[in-house]
């Protein structure tokens, strides 16, 4: 039976949530020393303090950004790009002068040419691009030489890792690589925590947040989970910490990050993992 890759609504919307909390608005000022400006010069500029950012959500063509750049021109020349490029669009960016000019700004309009796949999100920020949500290997590759084209020698994060020319894949990718589709139940489960133990889920520092590196690994859990067929029901365990919340927010965040890739909500639970193991685990229900 083919898997069902349609994109829920709530999983799209905890992305874009995700993405808009690394947003900061920060205001930058400075203050003359004494005695150096006379009562006629002008007022001292905002000293760049940060890298602009663009945050975007694709839902089925239904685009949704925020973001943070240094001026009302910025802001003006990039919301018409979105819609030039989407139609509809909704959002906002914020204005702050203490953000650098945006040095992916010019090549925007010809990106947003290629970031067409229903549940993908990308974030920009500096000389860095990031992807997040549902995007498959064939777009991800698609996307990504786009980008190498018109951003060289940026950073590309997220799900673009592991992709691409001299990419290799890591002992986790290694070890789902050689589960058969069908594959369920235990052997399964065994092949889920030995990827995981192998290269355990990260996250960012004291935060429920999948670090950008391990965005990649649940794309490929979740193709996995979803060829085993419908009747799999799998437990998610975060992994142990010294906050048994947090523990359990990580859980709902890679359940999130398995939704948002495909994979059925009604598959997953989660738990807190007792003890001091730092990998999650998976196990049958």
């Amino acid at each position: 039976m083919k898997p069902d890759r349609s994109i829920p609504m709530l999983p799209l919307l905890l992305v874009a949530g995700v993405l808009a909390t690394t947003a900061c608005n920060r205001q930058a000022s400075t203050t003359p020393t004494a005695g150096t400006q006379s009562p006629d010069a002008p007022a001292a500029e905002a000293v760049a303090q940060f890298d602009a950012t663009l945050n975007l959500v694709n839902n089925n063509g239904a685009v949704h950004f925020d973001g943070i750049v240094g001026s009302e021109a910025a802001r003006q020349s990039i919301e018409a790009a979105l819609k030039g490029a989407f139609g509809r669009v909704s959002g906002e960016l914020k204005v702050d002068r203490g953000a650098r000019p945006a040095p992916w700004q010019q090549a925007l309009p010809r990106f947003l040419e290629s970031f067409t796949q229903p549940g993908a999100a990308l974030s920009l920020e500096g000389r860095r691009i990031e992807l997040h949500g549902h995007a498959s290997e064939a777009d991800r590759k698609a996307l990504l030489a786009r980008a190498e084209l018109l951003y060289p020698g940026y950073a590309y994060t997220g799900l673009f890792q592991g992709i691409g020319e001299g990419a290799t894949d890591d002992a986790a990718s290694a070890v789902l690589a050689q589960v058969k589709p069908g594959t369920s139940g235990a052997p399964l489960v065994k092949a889920l925590n030995e990827a995981v133990t192998q290269t355990p889920i990260r996250f960012e520092p004291g935060s429920a947040r999948v670090a950008p590196d391990s965005l990649a690994l649940l794309s490929k859990a979740a193709q996995v989970i979803q060829a085993s067929g419908d009747g799999t029901r799998l437990q998610i365990a975060g992994p142990a910490a010294d906050d048994p919340s947090l523990a359990q927010q990580r859980a709902e965040a890679i359940k999130v990050q398995l939704i948002v890739n495909g994979v059925s909500p009604a598959a997953l639970e989660t738990t807190a993992q007792a003890g001091s193991g730092e990998a999650a685990a998976f196990r049958l229900l």
